[in-house]
């Protein structure tokens, strides 16, 4: 059973609900990474897994666009620095090209999620607020202020101070948050007198915008008011006497509601070199989820987050994109195969687990397995078959490639046209930038290299690109022709390997050689491997 699946069980065992409310949220303080992303596609795998079983289910995102910006991070302009503690939806955007700085960093990311196959709610917090949500879970924090000072000061080493107030103020007139201080409240008209560092004070109503409750009031307030039964979270919120614990006995004692069941998860971090270091919008070590979608299907981020339970952490090394996309093709492959077996024979845990798997991590699943080129050899492809000049890639050069390496083309459905084509995209843009551009040497260079070879890799070039000549160029039969030309002359075929991608490359390895030369033109692969010095 795939964790989704046992996750969706324990939760509606527990809760019985008319209707399961799974939630998740971000503040848009900076890029949203992917794993922001696993917080969200851990609630939709869940959410998911409660439909699957019939029960009345809601998917939803909060975005928490009213936080102040607590800092000028490293992307943004020195300007920025005076708009510190002023809400995100309220500071222009950094680069002018949306209606905040909030939607600069927000729609990206919600853009992605009809590709990602996640059908969502979205709730933005200033909007929230702004329409007078919050205004009764304000009045009940202030009223209840001691108490709440009291659940939390159980789990503080230093008690909070005896005029704090569960309440943050916008100021009317400079319009930050993070330098005004309540200094009463009137129960009876419901009004706040606060002051800020700009020196403006006034007494107000705190609604429609004007407050906001702070974090650990904010949370278990939104359970209540969103109805919200399962969310996941990080482990630093799920650490005892973190804000999850902090906020069941707030629901519970203050707001008179049950918290949701929590699903923790813990961080990817993104491999750069030896080292892994958790993504950190803040610190700028972020891979963005709109930076996905170009180098890779959407399905694949899909599997990388939830092929394993969010509770095991994930090393991300964006060279080995390449091995991931592996990997889900034999998934695609495995689905295709126990469909047609389910048909005669039973399957068993593992088989089964196979299938949900796939199933949920794809989004658009065709009816019948699709072509496979695999993502390495596309890039490899891409790059041969680009046009300089335009920078497309020549499609009918790439069929004729495939064709030289076991494929036909003929066979190709629009469907199969449609995601090569993509791919072969997405790999030229990875390889560009995180993988290995081919840059194959001119004439020139392959002579120097052809200077460093010893006597008999040269006197074995001269043969392959004599007998290259007599047969129909494919990946097999180049393959062959290498190994037989080799012995024939004594030479160990790793010597020759080396030859081809010395005088090719200027390496001494380089991609699969009988795929590669047969991707390259007949009369190229003759006269290259015909050097003199």
């Amino acid at each position: 059973m795939h964790w989704a699946d046992a996750t969706s069980e324990k939760i509606m065992k527990k809760r019985n609900a008319e209707e399961y409310v799974v939630s998740s949220g971000i503040t848009p303080s900076g890029h949203i990474h992917i794993g922001n992303a696993r917080e969200t596609l851990t609630a939709d795998a869940v959410y998911k897994a409660i439909v699957k079983k019939g029960a009345e289910a809601k998917l939803i995102f909060i975005a928490d666009d009213y936080d102040p910006l607590r800092k000028l991070y490293p992307f943004l302009p020195k300007e920025f620095e005076k708009y510190i503690g002023m809400p995100l939806s309220e500071i222009p955007c950094p680069q002018g090209c949306c209606k905040s700085y909030a939607d600069h960093f927000l729609m990206p990311f919600l853009n992605s999620l009809e590709d990602l196959g996640v059908e969502i709610t979205t709730h933005r917090a200033n909007e929230c607020y702004k329409v007078g949500m919050y205004n009764d879970a304000i009045i009940t924090a202030l009223e209840n202020r001691l108490k709440i000072k009291e659940l939390l000061d159980s789990y503080r080493k230093e008690p909070l101070a005896d005029d704090w107030y569960p309440l943050n103020v916008v100021c009317e007139k400079c319009g930050k948050m993070h330098e005004t201080k309540v200094t009463n409240y009137n129960s009876e008209d419901k009004t706040i007198t606060y002051v800020c560092k700009c020196g403006f004070e006034n007494t107000v109503q705190p609604f429609n915008g004007i407050g906001k409750l702070p974090w650990r009031v904010d949370w278990p307030a939104r359970w209540n008011i969103f109805g919200v039964t399962a969310e996941p979270m990080g482990k630093d919120h799920a650490a005892s006497g973190g804000s999850y614990d902090t906020g069941i006995k707030i629901a519970r004692q203050i707001y008179n509601y049950q918290a949701p069941e929590k699903m923790v998860y813990e961080w990817i971090q993104l491999k750069i070199g030896d080292k892994a270091m958790p993504m950190s919008s803040s610190s700028g070590v972020v891979f963005a989820v709109k930076d996905w979608t170009e180098i890779c299907h959407p399905e694949v981020l899909r599997f990388l987050i939830l092929k394993g339970k969010p509770t095991k952490h994930i090393d991300f090394d964006l060279k080995a994109i390449s091995n991931l996309v592996d990997d889900y093709d034999e998934l695609e492959r495995k689905y295709f195969e126990l469909i047609e077996k389910q048909k005669t024979e039973e399957l068993n845990d593992s088989e089964d687990e196979k299938i949900s798997l796939y199933k949920l991590v794809t989004p658009k699943i065709p009816e019948r397995l699709p072509l496979q080129v695999a993502y390495r050899f596309c890039s490899i492809i891409a790059q041969i078959a680009l046009d300089k000049e335009t920078q497309k890639i020549d499609m009918e050069r790439v069929f004729d490639i495939l064709g030289r390496n076991g494929y036909n083309p003929e066979e190709f459905s629009d469907y199969d046209k449609s995601r090569l084509e993509k791919r072969l995209y997405m790999s030229k843009k990875w390889a560009s930038d995180y993988g290995e551009n081919l840059e194959i040497n001119d004439l020139e260079q392959a002579k120097e290299q052809y200077k460093t070879l010893s006597e008999e890799q040269k006197a074995w070039l001269k043969l392959f690109s004599k007998e290259v000549e007599n047969i129909e160029i494919d990946a097999n039969t180049v393959h062959e022709l290498m190994y037989e030309t080799a012995t024939k002359l004594n030479l160990a075929p790793k010597d020759a390997f080396v030859a081809s991608y010395k005088i090719l490359l200027g390496k001494n390895y380089g991609p699969k050689l009988g795929s590669f030369l047969a991707s390259l033109k007949k009369e190229f692969v003759i006269g290259r491997f015909n050097l003199t010095e």
